[in-house]
């Protein structure tokens, strides 16, 4: 028997902390963990894990008096949408991506039960959307992206750039103080690359004929997934390709394959990139040395930490760390 739940609105809170949804979710009903990210209070970002005991039948009346563009990034499982009451249905397969303007409609989605739904989406007023494409684009083709983009809901599939900047937010943390204006950029730089994706169908955004097997399997793309984020917020551990295909009941060759054909980058180089980032950003914070920086990124060896950071930067670490005690303001 299919459960029906209203969804609340959820979307007001404050941004930074993690969400408990246990308040609006009994878990007799389900689950609801919620991650909000905001910059200069126009674009907003969540990061959904949502799972119900029973097959559940989700609707919310209205947008809450808004008039918002939306942007949905499907990571685990496939699912059916309704948009106005069933005035337009969508079917989003896991690594789609759409966008759709909800001028205080009614939505509802269909939920299987027991399954973890895992999105990432980005809120902004239809307003700012429009100030975006005035900026940006000479008047034709912003008449063409508002005839695109304003009147019904098109996607598209989640590419290998949209997946590094997703992460990149994910992860902004990292960047302290700075961290708004992080945010704001790579906020920015994702909605472009969705709207170039949609726009053009370029073949970046469609699977290459090879991957079809490997990006098939949604429990895989979701164990894939949690490894990549393990490995983006602890980037010093040890991280054995076979040891972690057997945790995740795969080969090692198909953890290598399928990890480069959902990132655009080999599993190995992934965590050396995660690394040298986590070694600049323990550098220019300081408080730290050259060498307690590599250790503390999950280097031994500090000739080829250093080789490996003046390939990735363009610079040695000694002099990457006097530039940035040179340039860091005297309050951080």
């Amino acid at each position: 028997m299919t459960k029906r739940v209203t969804v609340p609105d959820i979307y007001g809170l404050p941004p930074g902390k993690a969400f408990d949804g246990s308040a609006y979710l009994s878990k007799e009903v389900g689950k609801l963990k919620l991650l909000k990210k905001e910059c200069s209070g126009k674009i907003s970002y969540y990061d959904w894990d949502l799972s119900f005991v029973d097959e559940t039948f989700a609707s919310r009346e209205d947008n809450f008096g808004k008039d918002e563009i939306q942007l949905i990034f499907n990571l685990s499982q496939p699912i059916e949408w309704q948009i106005d009451g069933g005035r337009e249905l969508v079917s989003m397969k896991p690594g789609e991506v759409c966008v759709f303007r909800n001028n205080n409609c009614r939505t509802s989605m269909n939920y299987d039960k027991s399954v973890s739904f895992l999105f990432k989406s980005m809120q902004m007023p239809t307003s700012y959307f429009e100030q975006l494409l005035l900026r940006y684009f000479p008047e034709t083709q912003t008449e063409r992206c508002k005839a695109l983009f304003l009147s019904h809901v098109t996607k598209t599939l989640i590419t290998q750039d949209m997946y590094r900047v997703l992460s990149e937010i994910d992860s902004s943390e990292k960047f302290r103080e700075f961290s708004g204006v992080f945010i704001e950029a790579k906020m920015i730089e994702l909605v472009a690359l969705v709207l170039y994706g949609i726009s053009y169908h370029t073949s970046e955004s469609k699977p290459r004929r090879n991957e079809v097997s490997l990006t098939a399997s949604l429990t895989d793309r979701q164990r894939l997934e949690s490894l990549r984020q393990r490995i983006q917020l602890n980037p010093s551990e040890d991280y054995h390709a076979s040891e972690l295909a057997a945790d995740l009941s795969m080969s090692e060759s198909k953890l290598t394959r399928l990890f480069r054909s959902l990132y655009g980058i080999s599993f190995h180089r992934y965590v050396q990139e995660q690394r040298l980032e986590k070694a600049a950003t323990l550098i220019a914070q300081g408080g730290v040395n050259i060498s307690e920086a590599a250790q503390k990124s999950g280097y031994t060896n500090m000739s080829w930490f250093a080789k490996e950071f003046k390939e990735k930067f363009g610079i040695s670490p000694k002099k990457f760390a006097m530039q940035s005690s040179a340039t860091l303001p005297e309050n951080c």
